[in-house]
């Protein structure tokens, strides 16, 4: 599998980082905004980024809402600075973008050529995205990046579902554009043979359901290779009486050191 696509967004992100100034614009519109204080958070772009997804991890997702916000409405208008705001926000969501062009693989696509559309899609969304949306923001760009991209990939699958990102604003508990992305994701791994159906559809099923497919697909792990680690998982989820603790604790570890170099590649291509 091919992910030029994405270690080329990093590799832009760099350079974007590097170019005098990118900062303190990007700290400018969140301090007028009243997301930032002047003294709040570091000033160099990248680690700007990194310290607002940490934040958002303890704060939640209303802390989210509001700096995404003020980019977004900075990325409606014109000029280099729409541009850098909207890039940093597909910078936030690539992680995302590497789950929703998973969600959209199917026989004979080329998992580069999916994030292509998938990356296109999603900056045209940031540009344009209604600001009127104040909730659940990052919920409502990638569902509608699935809407666009899903569209644009019509051409050679007739049955493309279509996503209405009216959901992400109807949704209460679970975000709906998650769970979209990782009905797809499951979708492609039950037709791969990979997983069982239905109850690969839990959260924590469907994580192991992506990483089993991004490994199939990358070359790293054989089809084969990748049902047998989903059968032990879900033989241990059902294990009864009689089998020694030591005995899971092999199977586990056995499990664990077949993912490892998977989950590596995975983290580093996202």
């Amino acid at each position: 599998m091919d992910i030029r696509v994405f270690k080329g967004l990093n590799a832009e992100w760099a350079l974007v980082c590097a170019e005098p100034g990118a900062g303190a614009r990007v700290r400018g519109w969140l301090e007028e905004a009243g997301v930032l204080t002047p003294a709040e958070g570091p000033a160099e772009l990248e680690e700007l980024l990194g310290w607002l997804g940490v934040r958002d991890r303890r704060v939640g997702r209303e802390h989210s809402d509001r700096w995404m916000g003020a980019l977004l409405a900075v990325a409606a208008g014109e000029g280099a600075g729409a541009r850098l705001a909207a890039r940093v926000v597909v910078q936030a969501m690539v992680d995302g973008a590497v789950r929703t062009t998973l969600s959209l693989l199917r026989p004979g696509r080329d998992f580069d050529e999916v994030g292509q559309v998938v990356v296109a899609a999603l900056y045209g969304v940031a540009r344009a995205y209604p600001l009127h949306r104040t909730r659940k923001v990052a919920a409502n760009l990638l569902l509608e990046t699935l809407h666009r991209a899903s569209r644009e990939l019509r051409n050679d699958d007739p049955q493309a579902i279509e996503w209405n990102a009216e959901w992400a604003e109807r949704a209460s508990g679970e975000d709906v554009a998650e769970a979209a992305c990782r009905a797809g994701v499951v979708e492609q791994a039950v037709a791969d043979g990979l997983v069982e159906g239905a109850r690969e559809w839990e959260p924590a099923r469907a994580e192991l359901a992506e990483l089993l497919l991004w490994g199939v697909q990358a070359g790293l792990l054989s089809a084969a290779r990748a049902r047998q680690i989903a059968d032990e998982v879900r033989a241990e989820s059902q294990e009864q009486a009689g089998v020694s603790a030591a005995a899971r604790r092999q199977r586990r570890s056995r499990t664990v050191a077949r993912l490892r170099p998977v989950a590596r590649q995975w983290v580093q291509a996202a």
